[in-house]
């Protein structure tokens, strides 16, 4: 493909705009959210062109953003182990929230490493990397603690749920990829 093929275009982001840390669209498209070093999450409306809204999620940088599944919210996880869910039809409220901070501390190796997450399909558990060889599992809008995914070798670097089953992915610092099935 050549770069006369390509069109595009500029989201505004006011004057001396921080770095952007993650991107994500909502699921029609209409929707673009993006998070920032600056802790805030921005909201642009794609066929405008223009930002809708923002607000501060952390006091530091998030890593990592998602919708939820209903379209109604959006996952925040921020560089210093909280994630939020945030309400997106009341700015600013919290729908619920973890601290995984003691999954998030620093590795040695850390080109390999960095905060992610996903949701299942139906939005009701959240798999968290880990600076661990095992990986959080949360059950969303609920208190309890959850489970711990299958242990790899070295922290895991990367996630994943199956678009429609109850299987996950997780990504290793250790060089593999593990499949793993929920058993009702």
């Amino acid at each position: 493909m050549e770069h006369e093929d390509m069109e595009g275009h500029v989201l505004p982001l006011g004057e001396d705009p921080p770095a952007i840390t993650s991107i994500c669209f909502n699921h029609n498209g209409k929707i673009l959210a993006a998070s920032a070093v600056d802790g805030m999450i921005h909201m642009f409306d794609m066929s405008a062109g223009l930002q809708i809204t923002g607000w501060p999620a952390h006091d530091s940088s998030i890593s990592s953003i998602l919708f939820g599944p209903d379209e109604t919210s959006i996952f925040s996880f921020g560089s210093d182990g909280k994630i939020f869910e945030w309400s997106l039809q009341n700015q600013g409220q919290i729908l619920w929230s973890r601290d995984c901070s003691r999954f998030c501390y620093p590795v040695n190796d850390s080109n390999y490493y960095r905060r992610d997450m996903a949701l299942d399909a139906n939005g009701r558990r959240l798999l968290v990397t880990s600076s661990s060889v095992r990986a959080p599992i949360y059950q969303v809008q609920d208190h309890l603690n959850g489970w711990r995914t299958l242990p790899h070798g070295a922290p895991i670097t990367a996630v994943d749920w199956h678009p429609t089953l109850p299987i996950f992915l997780t990504g290793s610092a250790d060089n593999s990829v593990r499949v793993t099935s929920l058993l009702s």
